[in-house]
């Protein structure tokens, strides 16, 4: 991590702010590419995020540039995705159905992504649509934001307390439980979402955390019966409340192999 004025970069607006910090849509001096420069407190948390950035490089992961010091904060500096997050996708589309193939090309890059870094052994912890990040023409999506991510050692596994990670409605029911977890966590988060682009609603709604506690957790989820999409098998197999049945990122990229065969229509990923 470098220790340098951030200079080389002309803010242009401020896109983002949070708990986390604050984000700017910026442009590099030198050569007028735009960017996202990511502002966060300097903290262990933040520097985690900054280290484990530099580790990840996929098709499918937001691209970090470099980071630096300035200012009693950390930058970060970030590839720009100009159609903005899924969850204002879904949003603005929650009128009209997703096609399957659109569906299944969104999850096959997020579990692309995620197959990339669970062999580096880095669980995300918050996979939810707001940290999936779009193309101008939406037919990239990359996964962002990895504030929380934890990094395991060879044979480890996480454990943490209802409230420490991820966001409850995404939330797997082992870390809920209070349980020892892994990277199958952020595969039930991608359940979560490929649930919400089927049905444009949240698998497990509610902001009374208690009561989306008991959801995830007595496996209360309703499945239209009426769906007209072939991806509820999927989204069932992603939901296993069991860890140890709930398939593997690698798994999960040939459970969508199996399920574009069996659409009629070309699905390539």
């Amino acid at each position: 991590m470098s220790n340098q004025s951030h200079s080389q970069f002309t803010m242009l607006s401020q896109i983002g702010s949070g708990s986390f910090g604050k984000c700017f849509l910026c442009k590099r001096v030198a050569d007028g590419a735009q960017m996202v420069l990511k502002k966060v407190p300097i903290s262990d948390e933040s520097k985690n995020e900054a280290r484990l950035h530099s580790l990840i490089s996929h098709p499918n992961v937001v691209r970090t540039f470099e980071s630096y010091l300035s200012q009693r904060s950390i930058y970060i500096v970030l590839e720009h995705m100009a159609g903005g997050n899924l969850h204002e996708h879904i949003k603005r589309n929650e009128a009209e159905e997703f096609k399957d193939e659109d569906i299944l090309s969104i999850t096959a890059q997020l579990t692309a992504a995620l197959e990339h870094i669970h062999q580096l052994r880095i669980i995300h912890r918050d996979v939810k649509p707001r940290n999936v990040l779009l193309s101008e023409d939406w037919r990239t999506a990359k996964l962002c934001d990895f504030g929380i991510a934890l990094k395991l050692a060879d044979g480890q596994k996480a454990k943490g307390r209802f409230g420490e990670v991820g966001t409850i409605n995404y939330m797997a029911p082992e870390i809920l439980e209070g349980r020892e977890y892994d990277f199958k966590c952020d595969i039930w988060s991608l359940g979560c979402i490929v649930y919400e682009l089927v049905e444009r609603k949240k698998a497990f709604p509610g902001c009374q955390e208690l009561s989306v506690f008991h959801k995830i957790c007595s496996g209360i989820i309703a499945y239209p019966p009426a769906s007209s999409s072939k991806l509820i098998g999927l989204i069932k197999a992603l939901l296993s409340a069991s860890e140890c049945v709930r398939p593997s990122a690698s798994e999960v990229l040939t459970l969508l192999e199996d399920t574009a065969r069996s659409l009629p229509l070309t699905v390539s990923f």
